[in-house]
């Protein structure tokens, strides 16, 4: 048969003591955080309460940057509007200049005239040798 046996008592492992950051400690040491702000301060939650600084100061940095791009994306598209009216204008313009109507006049100030008889072929016979 069994024989019944004690269990032996569970060792309880000891927890060990949370370090204090070392980084935190110069931090305090050179700003002298007890001197201003007294001993009553929890130290622990200065390490959570500068992550939530920084993630408040990249979260305003990118939103900063957001907006300047949004400025820079505004004025950039006046400019193409700018540009695309500018260059419709021109356009037409050019098509207009290039009628002969328009360009008889300015020729004939400088002494050209226009042909009035038809163009007419000029056909060469080949050579036989």
């Amino acid at each position: 048969m069994a024989q019944n046996v004690v269990k032996g008592t569970k060792k309880s492992i000891p927890k060990k003591a949370k370090t204090e950051s070392r980084t935190m400690n110069w931090i305090g040491n050179r700003l002298n955080l007890e001197k201003a702000i007294g001993k009553e301060f929890p130290v622990r939650y200065i390490d959570r309460a500068g992550f939530l600084l920084l993630l408040g100061l990249i979260l305003i940095g990118f939103r900063l940057n957001a907006e300047r791009q949004m400025r820079q994306m505004r004025k950039l598209t006046d400019e193409i509007h700018q540009l695309q009216a500018t260059y419709t204008i021109r356009k037409a313009h050019y098509m207009k200049s290039g009628k002969q109507s328009e360009l008889a006049p300015k020729l004939q100030a400088l002494g050209l005239i226009e042909s009035k008889q038809a163009p007419y072929r000029i056909v060469i016979k080949p050579v036989e040798k």
